[in-house]
């Protein structure tokens, strides 16, 4: 498995604030949603069409602790996330999958931080898999560079491959501009560049990748493409409560929200 990747039906409330925090978890974001109980998600262009919808519980600070996946009244997957006094992920377990329901998958992380930025992220996938990342240089907290590097056991042959992926995020203020990510194994680069509303949220994600694929890349589970632009209905205190994405001037709803 060259990289981990979790095929959910629904992955549960997301937000396009910031695309990648180096301040919180790494490559993540973690937005706060104070006075706010749970968060009710029905989702348009998921994969196998309509009837999914997503229930996720906030705690008393506003994180997401518990998220809840459903397509119409059958629950699909349910995983509980754990936080450290940084509103960081230590553990995140998925308690329940439909395809596989005696199966409990726990991802535990850890950090080392320096003037509250991660520089160190250790990531427990399974018993003998694992990805280590790191920062390797900081220009000015507007150019951060990050190595990562996976390892995954395979057991026919009792050997650990090894995969390396090197980062570098260019920020303006706040925000990121640029995520540039050179994979050392493809000798590829993907470069995605974001721009914002005055808001901070996400206006639109245009990727390059060199060399040039020779055949277009392909999105599965709804409308997708390189370059994307997106569009949002909001609450009286900045919260999601519909989702737009527009592709080649065609706009598609995503996603509506309801909040407790």
């Amino acid at each position: 498995m060259r990289k981990l990747i979790l095929n959910l039906v629904i992955i549960g409330f997301f937000t396009l604030m910031t695309p990648l925090s180096t301040k919180a978890q790494l490559f993540e974001t973690n937005e706060l949603y104070p006075n706010t109980n749970a968060i009710k998600g029905k989702y348009y262009n998921g994969t196998g069409g309509g009837g999914y919808w997503s229930l996720d519980y906030v705690d008393s600070i506003g994180r997401i602790i518990s998220k809840e996946s459903y397509h119409k009244k059958q629950l699909m997957s349910r995983r509980k996330i754990v936080y450290d006094e940084n509103n960081n992920k230590t553990f995140d377990i998925q308690t329940f999958d439909n395809n596989n329901p005696e199966r409990v998958d726990t991802f535990r992380y850890e950090y080392k931080y320096l003037d509250n930025r991660i520089i160190y992220q250790f990531r427990k996938l399974s018993e003998n898999d694992s990805t280590v990342t790191e920062l390797i240089e900081n220009q000015g907290d507007t150019l951060l560079k990050y190595r990562e590097r996976a390892f995954y056991y395979r057991p026919k042959t009792k050997t650990t491959d090894v995969y390396e992926t090197h980062y570098i995020l260019r920020y303006r203020g706040n925000y990121l501009i640029s995520k540039e990510e050179f994979d050392k194994d493809k000798n590829s680069t993907e470069i995605n560049k974001y721009e914002y509303y005055d808001n901070g949220r996400l206006k639109r994600r245009l990727i390059e990748r060199i060399p040039k694929p020779e055949q277009k890349s392909f999105y599965v589970g709804g409308p997708g493409s390189d370059d994307e632009s997106y569009e949002y209905k909001l609450d009286s205190q900045g919260r999601i409560l519909k989702y737009y994405k527009i592709i080649n001037g065609k706009k598609s709803k995503i996603a509506v929200y309801r909040y407790e």
